[in-house]
């Protein structure tokens, strides 16, 4: 950088030089050096521009298969979080670690105000569990939805809903594009699909620059099912992670908001992790 600034420095009295020993008039000297600036400033400029970032060099198939690769890339997360939730009767927020492996494995660990360990909650190998720490024991099936229903006010479908905490699209797989477009301030792309697994529709908000996801709506019977935000992108070593994310539920009226805090990503994460025995918690 000082390199280019000695340079341009050098290049600046050369020209004023020049232009002083020539016989042109001022308004065209100034038209020269406005020239030469404005045309400098636009070289830099340019090189930021992404080469995706004309609507003619870009299709929704190259950004689902830069969505695609993205995802790819991500095994595994560990992070402390502190995760709120907000209902019609109620607001609150938990300190946690969070473990999630693949598609498929996720272990909660929740703490009260001052850091009891008040229940682990796994999915794992199809299964649910949660533990309670007050009674030291473990529930399994169908008794797991009440019970966290009962310690956090709202309940998720982890088999949908697990993908939206690594940054990633449920049934993205599924995803048929019907329309695409880029938005009038030319920030992000708004794509509209089918999910022909199962019915319903998919609007999908990608930034233009990074075409990493920022929001989500899912639409089943033309109501809104589930809206999902994206914020707060930064690196973790190459991959961009976003350390807040919303999942809201408007019919229901609850809100669950997740803020990572540390986390780090494809680490080794032991088959045991998402095993419980009424023993001890790991904080």
């Amino acid at each position: 950088m000082k390199k280019q600034k000695n340079l341009s420095n050098k290049l600046t009295k050369s020209i004023l030089g020049e232009i002083t020993k020539a016989p042109y008039s001022f308004g065209y000297q100034v038209a020269f050096i406005f020239v030469f600036f404005f045309l400098a400033g636009c070289q830099s400029s340019v090189e930021k521009v992404p080469p995706h970032f004309s609507k003619e060099t870009i299709t929704s198939g190259y950004i689902f298969n830069r969505l695609q690769t993205r995802a790819d890339q991500i095994h595994s997360v560990k992070s402390f979080a502190r995760t709120t939730f907000i209902g019609k009767e109620f607001k609150q927020s938990f300190r946690q670690t969070l473990l999630i492996k693949g598609n498929g494995s996720i272990r909660v660990d929740t703490y009260g105000l001052f850091g009891q360990a008040m229940g682990v909650f796994i999915r794992a190998f199809g299964k649910m569990q949660f533990l309670d720490p007050t009674k030291n024991k473990i529930y399994s099936g169908l008794d797991v939805k009440s019970m966290l229903r009962n310690l956090l006010g709202t309940q998720i479908d982890f088999n949908e809903h697990l993908r939206i905490f690594v940054g990633h699209i449920p049934n993205f797989e599924f995803l048929q594009v019907e329309s695409s477009r880029l938005d009038s301030d030319r920030t992000k792309y708004i794509l509209k699909a089918k999910d022909t697994k199962r019915s319903g529709e998919v609007l999908l908000h990608i930034d233009s620059t990074t075409l990493l996801p920022i929001e989500m709506t899912r639409i089943e019977e033309g109501q809104k099912r589930y809206f999902v935000e994206w914020q707060e992108y930064k690196k973790i070593g190459s991959i961009d992670w976003p350390h807040l994310i919303t999942l809201e539920f408007p019919a229901r009226q609850e809100l669950l908001r997740i803020k990572y805090k540390d986390p780090t990503l494809n680490d080794k994460i032991s088959p045991d992790t998402f095993k419980l025995t009424p023993t001890t918690i790991s904080k």
